[in-house]
């Protein structure tokens, strides 16, 4: 009976640890996502995956094995056309084709060294997904939440890694926040499923093992390291040239088909994220004018476009809704990092949109308006004895140099004339390309559009043009005899009543000028091109991206021995 007691007692023990390691069992099921059912070659055991985060979230901008800081020269560079705000007014026609006034500047960001990695930041969620292969499909086996903490051993929040022996696959994602990843679903199907992003302005990572062979073992150990699928743009803004280099007003800056809401599809890690046909989201960087934002990858080269709903540089409102588009065509590519510096520039010069030409008193026409208002004019005359770098005066109300026609300063007497536009010469550092003298067809329209008057503005008698506060002041500056060669000073007129400007226009020996006195306002003639003519000061417009010479008197006349004044300008027709 003893005997026997003891066999009874060590079954009962015996199917007691059963019971409890049967019920033990069940409870760990319950906690996790149950294996799938595997359409193809079955195991008994079931394998657990551990793992262990290795990688980091960093954006960078070249392989990560390659530690060494770079020096990225810019994907774009240049200066961009946009609708202009002068110094002189507050909006611009919407036909103007005047200067650049915003450059745009794009630079892929340089590689952090390796003591810059970091792992990816402390109770940041990631969910990772089990696929079997089976032929040339991939079964999914289950899934399961980590957040991070900060080492290498996550912590499980729900389901768990288990699969079948066999070939696997492990895919995963993250967006990089501490916002739980909802309930894992009964199944996810390999290279169909979609996860879609919620919040372009935070990030978005992802994970792909590869084909993992003859997984057999009790566990198996998996290093898990993710990788950016988004690219990151940092944009800048900023003024200069400006009295006051201050932004206001700055709203509704966002990135052109960069895609706002927008998905990814489960699978390999060649997968992209796929974009919608909407822009990124918004932002309004009023106080920082500084702004980093997420944007999905350019599927291939193309131009960028940033859009501002408003903006107000000192003081200035720019017209609602101005877009920069580059001209260069870049590809903005997945885990990389860019910097864009979009800096506005005070446009140079005095340009004066149609709707505000006033002096319309000698017969100003709607097509004198047009041709006038894609013109823009130099803020003072020519002032320079140098043959190259020319400059101008700094106020309009500077009389200048005295130059004979299309020529540089000339101080030993007359030397002949026509030899060069003194106005593609002027330093393109301080003023740009494309100046030149303005034609005598363009003098014309300026000549109706005055009201022809002699006045006084700063206490130089002079006269308006287009636009009597606003427009183009010239000073009636006189002109000087030609057998004196160029100077700084008239001997003729030399009491502020008269003036002459020099055109581009030559017609035989002869060219035109822009006159101005006190009673022969409004006359068109022409200037006599032969030795001891007079010399004049120059106005320079621009036209075509090319600089030309003009006269900026009103009118063009007939004289002998003269020297006249050089007003440049520039603009388009």
């Amino acid at each position: 009976m003893n005997r026997t007691f003891i066999m009874r007692e060590c079954l009962g023990k015996a199917l007691w640890l059963c019971f409890c390691l049967s019920i033990t069992g069940c409870a760990e099921d319950d906690r996790m996502t149950p294996l799938s059912a595997d359409s193809g070659d079955t195991a008994d055991e079931l394998i657990p995956i551990h793992i262990s985060l290795t990688g980091d979230n960093d954006y960078h901008s070249s392989s990560f094995n390659d530690a060494s800081t770079r020096s990225h020269s810019p994907l774009i560079a240049e200066w961009v056309g946009v609708k202009a705000f002068s110094p002189t007014r507050t909006g611009e026609q919407p036909d103007y084709e005047g200067p650049r006034i915003a450059s745009m500047e794009l630079t892929e960001d340089t590689l952090p060294r390796v003591s810059t990695r970091a792992t990816v930041p402390a109770g940041v969620y990631f969910r990772l997904i089990v696929f079997r292969k089976s032929g040339s499909d991939y079964v999914f086996q289950s899934a399961a939440d980590y957040t991070s903490n900060g080492t290498g051993t996550p912590v499980l929040k729900q389901g768990r890694l288990l699969t079948r022996s066999g070939t696997i696959r492990v895919v995963g994602y993250s967006f990089n926040t501490t916002v739980d990843l909802g309930t894992i679903p009964a199944s996810y199907t390999y290279n169909s499923s979609t996860v879609s992003i919620p919040d372009m302005t935070k990030d978005f990572m992802t994970f792909d093992s590869g084909d993992i062979t003859n997984v057999n073992s009790l566990s198996h150990n998996l290093p898990v390291s993710f990788n950016q699928k988004l690219c990151k743009l940092t944009i800048t803004i900023s003024p200069t040239g400006f009295p006051s280099n201050t932004i206001t007003n700055c709203t509704g800056v966002y990135v052109k088909q960069g895609g706002n809401s927008t998905s990814w599809k489960i699978g390999p890690s060649t997968n992209v994220v796929a974009a919608n046909t909407n822009n990124t989201a918004a932002f309004s960087p009023s106080t920082t004018l500084s702004t980093t934002i997420r944007m999905v990858p350019f599927a291939g080269v193309r131009t960028i476009t940033v859009h501002f709903n408003t903006l107000t540089i000192n003081g200035r409102t720019v017209p609602n809704n101005t877009e920069i588009t580059s001209t260069q065509s870049i590809q903005l590519k997945e885990g990389k990092s860019y910097t864009m510096k979009i800096q506005f520039k005070k446009a140079i010069g005095i340009n004066v949109p149609a709707s505000n030409i006033n002096l319309t008193q000698n017969g100003c026409t709607e097509n004198d308006k047009t041709i006038l208002s894609k013109l823009r004019w130099a803020e003072g005359n020519l002032n320079s004895q140098s043959n190259y770098n020319l400059t101008w005066a700094s106020s309009t109300t500077d009389y200048g140099y005295y130059y004979i026609w299309k020529n540089v300063y000339v101080s030993s007497g007359y030397t002949g004339y026509g030899a060069v536009d003194p106005c593609t010469r002027l330093d393109e550092s301080k003023y740009g390309s494309g100046w030149h003298t303005p034609t005598g067809s363009e003098f014309t329209s300026l000549s109706r559009c005055s009201n022809k008057q002699l006045v006084k503005y700063n206490g130089i008698q002079g006269m308006w043009f287009m636009n009597s506060s606003t427009g183009l002041f010239l000073p009636a500056a006189g002109w000087r005899e030609g057998d004196k060669g160029s100077g700084t000073t008239a001997t003729i007129y030399t009491d502020g009543t008269a003036g002459y400007y020099w055109s581009s226009d030559l017609k035989g020996n002869s060219t035109y000028g822009l006159y101005i006195l006190k009673n022969r306002l409004g006359t068109i003639r022409y200037q006599s091109l032969r030795p001891g003519n007079l010399y004049i000061p120059l106005v320079i417009f621009y036209r075509n991206n090319q600089l030309y010479t003009k006269t900026a008197l009103l009118v063009l006349f007939y004289t002998e021995n003269i020297v006249f004044l050089f007003r440049y300008h520039k603009g388009s027709l």
